[in-house]
């Protein structure tokens, strides 16, 4: 079998529809047209001589070949990175003095910004940077681009070299919708109801979906993420999100704790599941042991670590 073909973009490529169920969600998470991941995926089932997907009409399902597949790309990733990183540690002549911060899952604002308005108030000569990025939060962190991250552990490889990893709580998700919706007056939906309408903006999440389908029993991860269309309108922060669900049929899962006041105020309403099922995302702090911003970096785990805390006491 001959592997000359397969480049890590077209590794990656393949990852990303495993994760997000769709041609369309793979290629607006990898910047790239649907064309050429079509093109990516095919030249890779090419080489390799199998088909890693069950093509649907709408949605791409992993066949037996893909698992063990991807367990090899996530073997290079690691290989990778942890290479840069050892390269990246012995450089000790940087002076860069910007604390980076990628907040991958957008529900952990409240964290982020408490935190940083803390360590700037007691750094106030340091410089702190915070960004989103939902995906490439591992890659970022060993490439140096980010000090430390917030993030959905199931989003981390479970090969991360050096990887130091802070738990913090868990979040109960939930679906939602506006009062109005035609689900509102159904008190218990399945999956395919919820299917019918899209999902608010594309990061909102067929990863999230299928993460948070793992930890049911009676559902396989791929029934919940494959195929679900999302929402064209612009969607970029939690803010956005919900004004787009408040004002059309679009849905969202989102962690219950940052709706509670809209909830409340009967802006948006939860959808109930056959069965009650419990959707729980556990987040993590992430980064990398050899950072050598240590005072920052224990400040900004312990400020966090606070603000979850209150959070529990509420």
């Amino acid at each position: 079998m001959r592997v000359k073909g397969l480049s890590f973009r077209k590794l990656e490529m393949v990852e990303a529809v495993a994760k997000l169920g769709s041609i369309h969600a793979a290629a607006r998470a990898l910047s790239v047209s649907q064309p050429a991941l079509t093109q990516g995926l095919k030249s890779v089932e090419g080489e390799l001589g199998v088909s890693l997907f069950k093509r649907d009409k709408n949605s791409l399902t992993p066949t037996l070949f893909a698992k063990p597949f991807l367990t090899y790309v996530d073997q290079i990733r690691a290989e990778l990175l942890a290479t840069k990183r050892d390269i990246r540690a012995k450089d000790f002549t940087r002076t860069d003095r910007v604390f980076r911060i990628s907040a991958g899952i957008r529900s952990c604002a409240i964290w982020v910004s408490q935190a940083v308005d803390m360590l700037q108030r007691l750094k106030p000569d340091m410089s702190v940077v915070v960004d989103h990025d939902l995906l490439n939060l591992y890659s970022r962190l060993v490439e140096g681009e980010v000090d430390i991250g917030v993030s959905m552990v199931d989003l981390l490889p479970a090969l991360a070299p050096g990887l130091v990893l802070e738990p913090l709580g868990q979040w109960r998700a939930i679906f939602i919708a506006r009062p109005g919706h035609p689900l509102a007056a159904i008190e218990h939906l399945t999956l395919e109801q919820l299917k019918a309408y899209p999902l608010a903006g594309h990061f909102n999440y067929p990863v999230i979906l299928h993460l948070l389908g793992e930890e049911t029993a009676t559902m396989r991860p791929l029934d919940i993420a494959a195929g679900w269309r999302t929402s064209t309108g612009q969607v970029d922060t939690l803010d956005s999100l919900v004004d787009l669900v408040a004002s059309r049929e679009c849905l969202a899962i989102v962690s219950e704790a940052t709706v509670k006041q809209e909830l409340a105020e009967g802006r948006l309403i939860e959808l109930k599941l056959v069965g009650n099922p419990q959707f729980l995302v556990q987040l993590v702090l992430a980064y990398l042991d050899t950072n050598t911003k240590r005072d920052e970096l224990a400040l900004f785990v312990d400020t966090v670590k606070a603000v979850e805390a209150m959070r529990d006491d509420r």
